[in-house]
């Protein structure tokens, strides 16, 4: 009987195992497009300060993806192979816009991607078998969810600006 029950604890904590590392390739391979999108859009993007956000972003999902290669090459034993990954389970459900998408098309997509990746750490952190796990995981939520805040305030900025004036304060209608 004891040599069942240590048996199915071994199955058990190999099956979690199994579990943490799927979610980690799901997450380094996510974090690697976003990074390639962020830097995509960055190269497009006339406005200096708007290229440097993006920029910016991209450098954040570098850092994620980071972090999470440590990890795994820590659960795992070996480094990540993108070629190896095996996890297609999480695949994150985002619609991509038109191919010559606005702006605010753009920041609205981010705020989208950003809070799904946040539900997506969160839901990690309550599969982790450590509290370093959960703490790795949790903090990566914290990271995501500011980026999909910050981006649903830019939003708001961009899409609900309106500025009032009158036909007489148009300069140069002489």
């Amino acid at each position: 009987m004891r040599s069942l029950r240590l048996c199915s604890k071994l199955f058990i904590k190999e099956e979690k195992k199994s579990t943490i590392t799927k979610i980690l390739e799901t997450a380094i391979l996510q974090e690697i497009k976003a990074k390639d999108f962020y830097l995509k859009m960055s190269a497009q993007l006339a406005n200096s300060e708007a290229r440097s956000r993006f920029r910016h972003m991209a450098e954040a999902e570098q850092e994620h993806e980071d972090i999470l290669k440590a990890w795994y090459e820590e659960t795992c034993g070996h480094p990540f192979d993108v070629s190896k990954a095996q996890s297609k389970e999480y695949k994150l459900d985002i619609a991509e816009p038109e191919h010559n998408a606005t702006f605010l098309d753009i920041v609205k997509l981010i705020a989208k991607v950003e809070n799904k990746a946040f539900y997506f750490y969160k839901d990690a952190a309550l599969l982790a078998r450590t509290p370093e796990e959960k703490r790795m995981f949790e903090r990566l939520a914290s990271m995501e969810q500011m980026h999909a805040d910050q981006s649903r305030l830019e939003v708001q900025m961009i899409a609900n600006e309106s500025l009032h004036f009158s036909e007489e304060d148009i300069p140069w209608k002489v």
